[in-house]
């Protein structure tokens, strides 16, 4: 399966793109944000599952409102497994014998919110994203910058922060 940055379409890239842009440049530019996602997947445990909801960083941290329970962070490795590049839904059938332990699962993570805030300013929080974009009862997406921040390979990352569009227009 594809990885779903590869699937986007061009102007989707491009708003992710300028979307991660403006995040990168608070934390102190690509490498800064590079090098805190390599933090990230080099942690062990999973920065989710810590004690504390807090990841700290040089120049700041991104915090959570709730714990992630180690459970509930292998669950919903296996949900975002299953999805396939046509369907990025993380809830199964309602048929899917793992239906009702995914339902607790995303019901009880769907809350969670990360706020990141810089040490220079800690009373104001630069940026806030969600763990999951909410269709409808039956639909609930990855939010794409927490997919990216905490699970997708720096490489994609690294090609999505230098992306330029093929399809650019050049004037006579």
């Amino acid at each position: 399966m594809a990885h779903f940055l590869e699937k986007l379409e061009d102007k989707d890239k491009i708003a992710l793109r300028d979307e991660l842009l403006v995040f990168a440049d608070v934390l102190g530019g690509k490498n800064a944000f590079l090098k805190i996602l390599e933090s990230i997947r080099h942690s062990s445990p999973h920065p989710l599952v810590s004690k504390d909801p807090i990841l700290r960083f040089v120049g700041g941290y991104i915090k959570w409102n709730k714990n992630v329970h180690k459970n509930n962070l292998m669950l919903l490795s296996i949900r975002m497994n299953a999805r396939s590049d046509e369907v990025q839904n993380l809830m199964p059938e309602k048929s899917d014998k793992s239906y009702r332990n995914s339902f607790n699962m995303l019901r009880s993570l769907s809350p969670l919110t990360f706020e990141v805030v810089l040490n220079k300013d800690p009373q104001k929080t630069v940026f806030n994203f969600k763990m999951f974009d909410i269709i409808d009862n039956e639909t609930t997406n990855m939010n794409k910058i927490f997919e990216i921040i905490f699970f997708s390979p720096i490489n994609m990352v690294k090609k999505l922060l230098s992306f330029e569009d093929k399809e650019i227009e050049t004037s006579d």
